[in-house]
């Protein structure tokens, strides 16, 4: 009996779901002599290390922090570090079921597989395990590191994780891109749960959100030159028709306007999420369109 998987987690300023995510895994019904757990740290600075310092687990865990040079670059670093033969790996605000990692390595009876678990979306800290399965919670992404494992040896002819990808957003999709044509094929896994916890919508996190959006924006244009397809232009909506209905939903730049932070928190006060959810899903789509645009027009700047 010896050490089949490495659970890959990079984490950025999340100590406080990471320290669940990683208690959850010391519930899991696998021998702990078959896993690890690679955690590399970002860049954070809300004390992780300290936690992880005063964590007790009867699983390895392996801890390295790094400066800030975004998901891909940690992914690689854990990859590098990991012992495994297969890669599992999820994000750190990820909490498993019990059987996730048996489930997981039950998955690769043979060779050359990507196997992918269902990710269950959860604001409840406590008790992530209430929340059910829902239409919004399906993904057709044939890799998509919130939870899915492969051989560490397909990484590695791959060419691991793209590090242009320095902020949030796509470098897992492009990789299963190069998956794909080296013809590896997708297995579910449905009894791999993970609950992905996600802070209730507060007007006070509508900053954070915008900022993220930005970045998948920018990292749009680097996932499309990494593979110019239609597929992949369709895919991140790149294109004049998507360009223009922002250009309408946006209509007199109101996502910009001080009025709506004021309406915005109107809205809150009186309790209507469901407009509240529609108003931040339109304002954070006009700033992953914004951010496309940045990067596109950093493209066309001659050199200095």
């Amino acid at each position: 009996m010896g050490l089949k998987a490495s659970i890959i987690i990079p984490t950025y300023n999340r100590r406080v779901i990471l320290h669940k995510a990683l208690l959850a895994l010391a519930k899991n019904t696998r021998p702990f002599q078959e896993f690890e757990v690679v955690v590399v740290d970002d860049g954070s600075t809300d004390d992780t290390k300290d936690m992880i310092d005063a964590l007790e687990v009867p699983y390895d865990l392996v801890y390295e922090r790094q400066e800030r040079r975004g998901p891909a670059s940690a992914r690689n670093r854990a990859i590098r570090l990991a012992r495994g033969e297969i890669m599992i790996f999820i994000d750190s605000d990820i909490i498993v079921v019990p059987d996730f990692v048996e489930a997981h390595l039950e998955a690769h009876q043979r060779a050359r597989l990507v196997a992918v678990g269902p990710v269950v979306h959860t604001n409840d800290l406590e008790n992530p395990d209430s929340a059910s399965f829902r239409i919004t919670d399906m993904s057709r992404a044939f890799f998509a590191t919130g939870n899915v494992s492969v051989e560490k040896e397909c990484l590695l002819e791959a060419g691991l994780f793209d590090e242009a990808f320095d902020e949030y957003g796509w470098e897992d999709l492009e990789l299963g891109h190069r998956l794909q044509k080296l013809g590896l094929q997708k297995v579910k896994v449905p009894r791999a749960i993970g609950y992905h916890y996600k802070e209730p919508l507060t007007v006070a996190a509508v900053p954070q959100h915008r900022q993220r959006e930005r970045e998948r924006g920018r990292m749009a244009l680097v996932f499309y030159e990494r593979d110019p397809s239609w597929t992949t232009r369709l895919q991140v909506e790149m294109s004049p028709i998507m360009f223009g209905l922002d250009r309408l939903l946006s209509l007199g730049n109101w996502p910009e306007r001080d009025g709506t932070q004021r309406l915005l928190e109107f809205v809150e006060a009186r309790g209507w999420d469901r407009v509240l959810r529609v108003m931040v899903r339109l304002i954070t789509h006009h700033d992953y369109m914004e951010g496309m645009r940045e990067a596109l027009r950093e493209r066309k700047r001659p050199a200095d």
